[in-house]
């Protein structure tokens, strides 16, 4: 068996900062953290499709908008809807003001293409019912006040 001793101590290189390295590791970090927060903002608060026809149709009734709630509707939707029935929803959510958001909510065992949200405005709350057709088109469509 052959004894093997280390040599003597290898001097270590000094090496300087560079600088140019620091700066190039704080850009790389900064964007990074850009980038992360970009996507963490296109993911969250965003309106799903079926949110986003919701939204489009209840400001079209808030605005007593015939003509912009008929094309967001099928036809047999649109005929039953009628201006006397719109002018009564305008009725109910003009006063609310605002749209703050729309959440869907649809429960698991609602029927095929039914879809529910809870529409929150400046000044209360109203829960949506919407079946689409298959074409996206609003078929029915059923709210009611949510009582504070």
């Amino acid at each position: 068996m052959t004894n093997v001793t280390p040599g003597p101590p290898q001097p270590r290189a000094v090496t300087t900062p560079n600088p140019r390295s620091r700066q190039n590791q704080l850009i790389i970090l900064a964007v990074f953290v850009v980038v992360l927060v970009l996507l963490v903002r296109a993911c969250s608060g965003h309106e799903n499709k079926y949110e986003q026809i919701a939204h489009d149709f209840t400001q079209a009734i808030q605005s007593n908008d015939y003509a912009a709630a008929v094309k967001l509707q099928n036809s047999e939707s649109a005929a039953e809807m009628g201006h006397g029935r719109l002018g009564h929803a305008a009725d109910v959510l003009a006063p609310l003001g605002k749209i703050v958001h729309i959440k869907e909510n649809t429960p698991p065992n609602d029927g095929e293409r039914v879809h529910e949200f809870d529409v929150a405005f400046q000044n209360g709350t109203v829960h949506e019912k919407i079946k689409f057709d298959p074409q996206d088109k609003i078929f029915r469509f059923d709210y009611h006040k949510i009582p504070k």
